[in-house]
Order: structure tokens, then C-alpha cells, then sequence
């Protein structure tokens, strides 16, 4: 069998992807339990990275143009995060200001990798409408199964294995970035990234604020739902299958979405995903069964899985081949960035107040992403403009 161009791009998702769920899922329990660090400076910590996250990803992507410069920021970066990592490890019970000051630059400098990954991958793509779902299904795949594998290893033995593991997961992700090719099939010429340009798209700018509220929404979820499950009585593994069930959910809907002409209803389609992250995050907060949550994480398809995909396919269709990855990373920059910082910082602080009380701000959010589609989605139409 041949090893293609979409083979590469499937271990390239994977490989991060198995790096996300671990700084998802297992980092903010790691700094709770092992490095004893308190809820609020957790919030915080996630919260000042978030906000940080617009400058990095801009001044680091920028003036990136070419699959070969991509891949040597992602080595480098790669590279001086497993530094960090291995000489955080010889310190056995350090000072709170040496964890905080080693994951903050771990974050800061993990946040662009993923706007780049997903940038390769158009790069190298010929076909958006009929292959990214199909693609950016093996990063759900391998979250999801990390997410369970991960959850088994540090519920039976220790969640001190976290580092180790990392630096494993690390190793294969460098691996994946060797094997992707340098030739760039989207563009012939490379232009310079206009920023002025970008914010001038009225449809973009709305899209990336409210998909990025509907996204950021989820974090209450991301950063302290293993947390308030685990207060629950809930064991490790239980809270690993929990997210594994809802990128199970995000997985199906990956496979199924580039079959449909999303262009004839695209600002339904984030009203719809708005509403429905409303409804999950309500849900959550009313239930802590395990198996009700089972039914609630099946809604991760349309809360993530959609709006995510929604702004893809924008960026793709719309934004001239020059401003694709700074369109990218101002995205994450937004909504795993600002907004989700904000939106974390909140979540901390009523965590300590009211364990619960998180996802019902967070269901509070999304019906204001509902507004925003609402008002402005009848003034330019729900048919995604030619």
C-alpha cells in the first residue's frame, strides 16, 4: 500500500490529537492532585494563556508561508516543550511558582501547533468539501481512545506517569511531522498575510465570534469537568469513557457532514449548534448520573464538532489562500484563547463557590452566541454568500 499524502496528514491528527486530550483531560487533575495546586490558580493559569494565546499564535504564524517553514517552527517548538517538561521532572515537590512558570510556557508555546497542523492539512489538500471530515475524523478517533487508554494506566497506577507519557506521545507526534511532505499544492505564489483584510469580511468576523462563543462555551467542561466528576464519586476511567463518548458522537458527525451541502443553511447551522450547547450545558449541570451524562456527551457532535466545522469551512471557501493560517489562528486565538480564557477564569472562581453553577453561565453564553445569529443572520441571509 502506498503511504500517501492522506495518510500522513491521518497520523499527523492523530499524534496531536493524543497531545490535546492529554493536556485536556489529565493536565488540570495532574496540577491538582500531584503538583497541589489550588482550583483558582489552575483558572488563572489556563485564563492569562488564553489571553496570551492572540499575540503567539499571530507573531509566530504570520510570516509563515511554506509547508517547510511550518514544520520546522512545529519541531522547534516541539522541542523546547520536551525541555521544559524534563527539567520540570527533576524537581520531586517544587515550589508552586515552578509548575506554574513550566506549564505556562508549555501552553503558550503548544498553542500554535494545532492552527498549523490544520493549515498543513489544507495546504496539502485538494478536496476540503469531500475529505477534511473524513481526515479530522483520526484526531477524534485517537482523543477518543487516548482520553479511555490514558484514563485506565493513571486510574490503576498514578497520575505521576502524566510527564512520562507526555514525552512519549511528543516523540510520535515529531515522528508524524517528519513524514509530511514540503510541497504545497493550495498556492502557487505566497503573498503576505493582511490582517486589515480579514477583519474587513463582516460574514467572517461574525462567524469566528460566534462559533468561538459556542466554542469557548465548553469551558467549564474542558478544564474542570474531570474535577466535578471526580467529587461525584466518579473514578478515572468512568471520566475518561465520558469523553471518549462524546468525541465518539464528534467522530460520526465527521463522517457524515462532508455529505452534506452546508452552504444552503450555514447560519442555521451555528444557530442550531448554539441552541444545542444551551441544552447540553444545562443538562450537565442538572444531572450527575453516568449514564445520563452518557446521553448528554452524545450532543458533543453538534457543540464542537459542528461549529468547528462551520469556521473550516469558511476559512476554506472564503479567505484568500495569503490569509488562511492567520484566519486559522486567529480562531483558536479566539476561541480557545480570549473567550475561553474569560470563560475559564469565570468557571474557576464559581467552582469554589457552587461546583455545578459553571455550566449554567456557560449554557447562559451560548444563548447569547443565539443571539448573535439571530439578529444578524436575517439582515445577510442564511445562504452563505457566493
Amino acid at each position: 500500500m502506498n503511504f500517501t499524502n492522506n495518510h500522513r496528514i491521518i497520523f499527523l491528527y492523530s499524534t496531536i490529537f493524543i497531545l490535546i486530550s492529554l493536556i485536556t483531560v489529565y493536565l488540570p487533575v495532574w496540577l491538582h492532585d500531584v503538583r497541589d495546586l489550588s482550583l483558582e490558580k489552575i483558572g488563572i493559569l489556563i485564563g492569562i494563556i488564553g489571553f496570551l494565546k492572540v499575540f503567539s499564535n499571530y507573531f509566530i504564524t504570520k510570516n509563515i508561508k511554506t509547508i517547510k517553514g511550518k514544520k520546522l517552527v512545529i519541531i522547534f517548538i516541539s522541542l523546547l516543550i520536551a525541555i521544559i517538561f524534563i527539567v520540570n521532572s527533576f524537581f520531586k515537590n517544587p515550589q508552586s511558582w515552578i509548575t506554574i512558570t513550566s506549564v505556562f510556557f508549555i501552553l503558550i508555546l503548544f498553542s500554535p501547533i494545532l492552527p498549523l497542523v490544520e493549515n498543513i492539512n489544507v495546504s496539502l489538500n485538494k478536496n476540503f468539501h469531500t475529505s477534511y471530515g473524513k481526515l479530522r475524523i483520526s484526531g477524534s478517533i485517537s482523543f477518543c481512545l487516548a482520553a479511555i487508554f490514558f484514563g485506565f494506566i493513571v486510574n490503576k497506577y498514578s497520575t505521576n506517569y502524566l510527564p512520562i507519557i507526555f514525552m512519549f506521545s511528543l516523540g510520535f507526534f515529531l515522528w508524524s511531522i517528519f513524514l509530511i511532505p514540503e510541497k504545497d499544492f493550495s498556492q502557487k505564489k505566497f503573498l503576505k498575510s493582511n490582517m486589515i483584510e480579514l477583519c474587513k469580511d463582516k460574514d467572517l468576523v461574525l462567524i469566528l465570534l460566534s462559533c468561538s462563543i459556542i466554542l469557548a462555551s465548553h469551558a467549564m467542561y474542558y478544564s474542570f469537568s474531570a474535577i466535578y466528576w471526580k467529587s461525584s464519586n466518579m473514578n478515572l476511567f468512568q471520566i475518561g469513557f465520558l469523553w471518549s463518548w462524546g468525541v465518539l458522537a464528534e467522530i460520526i458527525f465527521f463522517l457524515f457532514i462532508d455529505k452534506i451541502k452546508i452552504k444552503n443553511f450555514f447560519f442555521l447551522g451555528i444557530f442550531f449548534a448554539g441552541f444545542i450547547a444551551m441544552i447540553r450545558w444545562f443538562l450537565t449541570f442538572l444531572f450527575n448520573s453516568f449514564f445520563v451524562l452518557i446521553f448528554i456527551q452524545s450532543l458533543h457532535a453538534f457543540t464542537f464538532g459542528l461549529a468547528h466545522y462551520l469556521v473550516m469551512y469558511y476559512i476554506y471557501t472564503k479567505v484568500d489562500a495569503n490569509n488562511k493560517l492567520i484566519a486559522q489562528s486567529f480562531y483558536h486565538a479566539l476561541s480557545s484563547g480570549v473567550i475561553m480564557t474569560t470563560f475559564t477564569i469565570i468557571a474557576g472562581f464559581s467552582f469554589k463557590y457552587n461546583n455545578g453553577v459553571g455550566f449554567l453561565l456557560m449554557a447562559a453564553f451560548s444563548f447569547f452566541s443565539i443571539i448573535l445569529i439571530f439578529l444578524r443572520g436575517f439582515i445577510i441571509g442564511y445562504e452563505i454568500k457566493k
